[in-house]
């Protein structure tokens, strides 16, 4: 897949280094040559060019056909909409675009957008996380799922999978994370293989957020006493 990302900022730098990493194709433009030259070892191709005219954003799709675009500038939305505006009119189906509120998500989507990202939003529901769920990992599957990375307390060493009170939170294991040699190798343990929990497991469960959120915070709270 190739990706064309218009805007080097801290969020644009961001995911062209993730996108990168994951073995995409990843082009970033941008109108300062000096976040530009920044982040230009780390991509495909990083160019110096004024996203809000049509005339260099054609040039630039044309030179690079990319598959998706993201549009990621920080506060300026006229940017954002003059660079979305001509990614449609090209014939680019696939783009995401930051938005800093939920009105400017709107528009975005009336402007055919397929996916916009609200960054402030998610970091505030990934703080909320943290604070409830501590080195938890959270995955919202919709209003009523969820899937949860749980580490298990040391203190359940060697019993058996019984004492951790899945059934109370009407919470389904899916599957154990358990490390060896500090993380250096895994295997992953399905339910019907799972003899006995071990200190430092990582529990992969599906269930309610809320429930898992009460879940979490029950095995902290026996930690907490113990201390």
């Amino acid at each position: 897949m190739r990706y064309l990302i218009f805007g080097a900022g801290l969020f644009g730098k961001s995911l062209a280094r993730r996108l990168t990493e994951l073995g995409a194709q990843v082009y970033v433009v941008d109108h300062n040559e000096a976040a530009v030259e920044e982040v230009k070892d780390a991509v495909a191709g990083a160019i110096v060019g004024e996203s809000t005219e049509r005339e260099i954003v054609t040039q630039i799709v044309e030179k690079v056909k990319p598959d998706v675009c993201a549009v990621c500038f920080g506060e300026n939305f006229d940017a954002t909409l003059l660079a979305t505006i001509y990614l449609r009119e090209l014939g680019i189906q696939h783009i995401i675009a930051r938005a800093s509120n939920h009105l400017q998500r709107q528009i975005l989507h009336k402007l055919g957008v397929e996916h916009v990202v609200l960054p402030e939003v998610m970091m505030g529901e990934r703080t909320g996380e943290h604070i409830i769920l501590g080195e938890s990992e959270f995955l919202p599957l919709d209003a009523d799922n969820a899937v949860a990375r749980v580490r298990v307390p040391e203190k359940l060493e060697s019993q058996s999978p019984d004492a951790i009170p899945l059934k109370k939170y009407s919470l389904t294991l899916l599957f154990v994370h358990r490390m060896y040699l500090r993380g250096k190798v895994f295997k992953i343990i399905f339910p019907p293989e799972l003899d006995e929990i071990a200190g430092g497991d990582n529990l992969v469960v599906l269930g309610n957020p809320g429930k898992i959120a009460e879940f979490v915070k029950e095995l902290h709270a026996e930690i907490r006493k113990e201390e």
